[in-house]
């Protein structure tokens, strides 16, 4: 057989044995149903995470089991070299952890409060289960004014697990919106959980999104229930910078929602009042349950979250050069004209997916995109970028974009051909944190810009040439873009993640941070300062944190077809989060926090990570100091 049928053979092969796996490769679900045991509503545990932190699986994003599509050509790639990725080793000794309690070092201080993790152990003779270990805090959402700084992050210490008689396992308690609050620049904190809609639904879900009004309010959107369990968008205030939260009030009620954000900033026909603006992914489903789509959704209010209107913004439709999905979008608005800028990241059949940006200069009532022109993109209006990273298993977490680190355990699932023989074999490492492209932006007098991680090879799940931080710039509102590598991969740190951008209010500079992943497959955080004129300069870095540190064991095989995170409460291959934070706090200075595991945990016996490893927790730090 010539080569060129060989290949066209396989190509067709693989489809077919893709299109026989795609109920595997389905998105999880984001969050558990509740249920009604003995009168009071309850989350079951099942072997699964009771906690998805995230959107689908990176496959099903993608409109790529079709002839022509992504996966089929990545794995098409991958049967041709017969290589299987290869991730960075564990170093034989732990970092050394910071002192329990003792919020880091002089330069970095940890935020959330190490007493509140905990472990929950069940009398084998009552029912056997392993043990829960709540103890992981990473994602994070930042807000400042002074010395006052407020801090959201995703949190399992809030869970509570009880066993009920003929009924099993389930928790009674899940509140994975935690906060800390500092009142003296971030040298001390206090940390809690901000409240559910009820007592009777003690449920919040994470993905935190902190912005502050003119008046100092500060609000909290996140995913959460309703006083009788419903899914949706919550919303908590704070009036006095995070030491009390109103409880939570429902945004929408969508069991679909992920992904939210929250900006606030004045109307631009009214600019005495603030508006607040909360956009999200809505997943879409069919009558079999399967995810077809995701749409891009806007609520507003106009009277300090007391009432909100919502309305689709965008419902893509796939058409074989672009998917039916969208995520990850980031609504910023220009303190000094109330325009408001939503940038997200629409999915495509291809390698490369997009940056979208809708513009509003009446309040979010009607809106435009914004044009790059970028020569050989699907349109005017689209940014191009490969997400880093390698695709690996992450079981009941999906088929993920992911750092990783240590050994392939090589129990990845298999396509086999038609005589049962293993042509492809998917990498499955059990220290891994999964990464994602959202394009974070700012917007300052008339000046707007965004971040996003942009993956070195052309390649969707090919991490062998390392990954960029890149910018975009425009200095007229979106009429014409500048666009700058911010952090360049180098053999000493071949990965760049997840920036984070802040901008000085009269648009002129601006601070990124983000996460490195070196060499030895260690992680650390810094910092880069910007300089925006005609385009974008780097003024100088700097290391953000003092320590680097591993990956967590977050994707530990527990059985031949299925792996857990250490911390069962949460989803396979989830460490740092998907975000951190970087804000200014209107004295000219700069804060970050961020998601870090220099601490380390002990796993009881029975857990299947036993034994000391790291721990994700949430630091802070000043850029420039």
């Amino acid at each position: 057989m010539a080569a060129s049928s060989r290949t066209g053979f396989v190509t067709s092969k693989l489809f077919v044995l893709l299109a026989s796996l795609a109920f595997a490769l389905a998105p999880p679900a984001a969050r558990a149903q509740t249920v009604r045991v003995n009168g009071a509503l309850v989350l079951p545990v099942e072997d699964g995470p009771a906690f998805d932190a995230g959107e689908a699986d990176s496959l099903a994003l993608k409109g790529n089991l079709s002839p022509g599509g992504q996966l089929l050509r990545s794995f098409q790639r991958a049967v041709q070299s017969g290589n299987l990725p290869q991730g960075p080793g564990l170093p034989a000794a732990s970092v050394a952890p910071a002192a329990a309690g003792g919020g880091g070092d002089l330069v970095n201080r940890q935020v959330n409060d190490p007493a509140l993790d905990h472990i929950q152990t069940f009398d084998p003779a009552v029912v056997v289960t392993r043990p829960f270990e709540f103890s992981t805090q990473s994602e994070t959402s930042l807000v400042a004014r002074g010395r006052h700084v407020v801090v959201g992050y995703n949190t399992s210490a809030g869970g509570v697990v009880e066993f009920f008689p003929g009924s099993g396992l389930a928790f009674t308690q899940l509140l994975f919106s935690g906060f800390s609050t500092s009142h003296d620049g971030g040298r001390t904190w206090k940390s809690g959980f901000v409240p559910p809609a009820s007592p009777d639904a003690p449920f919040t879900f994470g993905d935190p999104a902190l912005a502050m009004d003119r008046h100092g309010n500060v609000f909290y959107a996140s995913l959460g229930v309703d006083a009788a369990g419903a899914s949706g968008l919550i919303i908590n205030r704070s009036s006095d910078f995070g030491d009390t939260w109103t409880a939570a009030t429902p945004v929408v009620l969508d069991d679909g929602a992920d992904k939210e954000w929250l900006a606030i900033g004045p109307d631009p026909r009214a600019g005495f009042r603030d508006n607040l603006y909360v956009t999200w992914t809505s997943f879409k489903s069919d009558a079999n349950g399967n995810t077809t789509g995701s749409e891009l959704w806007l609520a507003r209010s106009i009277d300090a979250g007391a009432t909100w209107t919502t309305r689709q913004l965008f419902a893509p439709q796939d058409d074989g050069v672009v998917s039916s999905f969208i995520q990850f979008s980031n609504p910023v608005v220009d303190q000094s004209s109330g325009r408001l800028y939503i940038p997200f990241l629409h999915f495509s059949d291809a390698d490369a997916d997009f940056v979208r940006v809708l513009v509003s200069d009446d309040g979010g009532l009607t809106f435009r995109f914004l044009a790059f022109n970028v020569p050989g993109a699907v349109d005017a209006f689209a940014f191009p970028n490969v997400t880093p990273g390698l695709l690996n298993d992450c079981r009941g977490g999906g088929i993920r974009n992911a750092l990783v680190q240590g050994a392939d355990t090589g129990l990845g699932r298999q396509i086999k051909d038609a005589n049962g023989n293993v042509i492809f074999q998917f990498p499955e490492f059990s220290h891994a944190t999964r990464l994602v492209s959202q394009p974070h932006a700012a917007a300052a007098n008339g000046r707007f810009a965004f971040v996003v991680n942009s993956n070195r090879s052309p390649f969707f799940g090919d991490s062998s040439q390392g990954s960029d931080i890149r910018a975009a710039f425009s200095r007229d509102g979106g009429a014409t873009w500048a666009t700058a590598t911010i952090a360049a991969t180098s053999a000493a740190d071949p990965q760049h993640v997840h920036p984070n951008l802040s901008m000085t209010d009269n648009g002129a500079a601006g601070h990124v941070a983000y996460y490195v992943q070196q060499a030895n497959g260690q992680l650390r955080v810094d910092a880069a300062s910007l300089r925006f004129g005609p385009g974008i300069r780097v003024a100088s870095t700097q290391r953000l944190s003092t320590t680097s540190f591993d990956l967590t064991p977050s994707n530990v095989p527990r059985t031949p077809t299925a792996t857990t995170n250490y911390d069962r409460a949460i989803v396979s291959c989830y460490d740092i989060g998907e975000y951190l934070s970087v804000r200014g706090d209107g004295d000219g200075n700069t804060l970050a926090a961020w998601g870090d595991n220099r601490n380390t945990w002990t796993s009881p016996p029975g857990s299947p990570a036993a034994g000391t490893h790291q721990q994700p927790d949430v630091f802070f730090g000043l850029i420039g100091n």
